[in-house]
């Protein structure tokens, strides 16, 4: 799109103009993106002779380095050219310099985030913060235990874990590393792994405490994400399987220490594999091997009542004495299929089982060592 063109195409709109400066930075890429989904026109700049960030913009500028002493002019020029009302700088220095020289060479141009560093310091803030409150707090009352991740450790959990996407939220995560202290040595297995949050979870979990290896069961395979509900399936038939499965592997490959494998297949399939001596073997993780009893088992897999009963009768079996079952989507707005099941399972295991509560929409159950 030439100047022209976008200058046009903005008059006629009037939408939000960016410019983006400097434009070849990490930062300034995934803003670029979120940019555009949100219909903003971009401006993309940079001080360098050559820069590969130039063609993913529609517009782009070339400035002198923020000390020239032609930089205000330069800029005031290319904001008046696109008609630019924001600036977003993921540099702290540049961010500073504009934020000082906005008001006089551009007025009204609004600079977003001008703090940039300090909004990712506050960040690790927040994170540090819901650790240390999450680590002091008595979240059931069970003796002995590991020894409990240190703030630092729980914060660097959460910090990893939030750049994956997923419905796996803050509370369940607390529980799930509470629950993992008391948890015996042995495999945990996960039912339903789709992108891999809670996965990574478990692993990082796994890891720090030397339990055992996580094995991830899902088909990710479109005929088994029918669960009975229209706006539901609908949503389903809009994913790529294929690559849901790729992103699963991006997002564990770096944290899995050959400490993860998968199953791709129905879990009734994945159960009859399961037992003392299954390795297996993939590219991504390498080879793994389990010992086919089950410490933590957390069950979020197709949610309608008949497969969730499917994925109970066929994997609780295998939990050693001591272990934790987890019903995910317990609560659950589309259904009562986990519900059953696990209302089912507290009743026909009353015996068996140590301690039980609800945390957001999640069942824990731990069983009696």
């Amino acid at each position: 799109m030439s100047g022209a063109t976008m200058r046009k195409a903005v008059e006629t709109a009037r939408v939000e103009v960016v410019l983006i400066f400097p434009a070849g930075l990490p930062d300034s890429q995934k803003f670029r993106a979120e940019a555009k989904a949100r219909g903003h026109a971009v401006v993309g700049a940079s001080s360098l002779s050559f820069d590969a960030a130039a063609q993913a913009h529609d517009a782009w500028e070339t400035l002198p380095y923020i000390h020239d002493p032609a930089f205000a002019a330069r800029l005031a020029a290319v904001v008046a050219r696109h008609r630019v009302t924001a600036i977003y700088a993921p540099h702290e220095v540049i961010s500073g310099v504009l934020g000082d020289i906005l008001p006089s060479v551009a007025p009204g141009v609004r600079l977003i985030d001008p703090n940039p560093l300090k909004k990712i310091e506050l960040a690790y803030r927040d994170r540090l913060h819901e650790a240390t409150e999450a680590s002091a707090a008595a979240w059931f009352d069970l003796p002995g235990g590991r020894p409990p991740l240190t703030p630092i450790a729980r914060a660097g959990v959460l910090r990893l874990v939030e750049t994956i996407s997923g419905m796996t939220d803050g509370d369940k995560i607390d529980a799930i590393i509470e629950a993992m202290g008391h948890a015996p040595d042995g495999d945990l297995v996960e039912i339903g792994s789709w992108w891999g949050r809670s996965a990574a979870v478990l692993v990082l979990l796994a890891r720090y405490w030397g339990i055992g290896k996580l094995l991830c069961v899902d088909p990710w395979h479109e005929a088994y994400l029918d669960q009975g509900v229209e706006i539901l399936d609908r949503a389903s038939a809009r994913m790529d399987n294929d690559f849901a499965h790729a992103i699963f592997q991006i997002n564990l490959a770096p944290i899995a220490g050959g400490a993860l494998n998968f199953i791709r297949g129905p879990s009734s399939e994945a159960a009859r594999r399961y037992g003392p001596g299954l390795a297996l073997e993939s590219e991504t993780f390498g080879r793994t091997e389990y010992e086919g009893r089950i410490a933590f088992l957390h069950i979020d897999g197709n949610h309608t009542y008949e497969n969730a009963k499917a994925d109970a009768l066929a994997w609780t079996p295998h939990v050693k004495p001591g272990g934790w079952i987890v019903f995910d989507d317990y609560v659950w707005a589309f259904g009562d299929g986990p519900r059953r099941v696990g209302d089912e399972f507290l009743a026909s295991e009353a015996e068996r089982i140590a301690l039980s509560f609800v945390i957001g929409t999640a069942l824990f159950v731990k069983l009696k060592a």
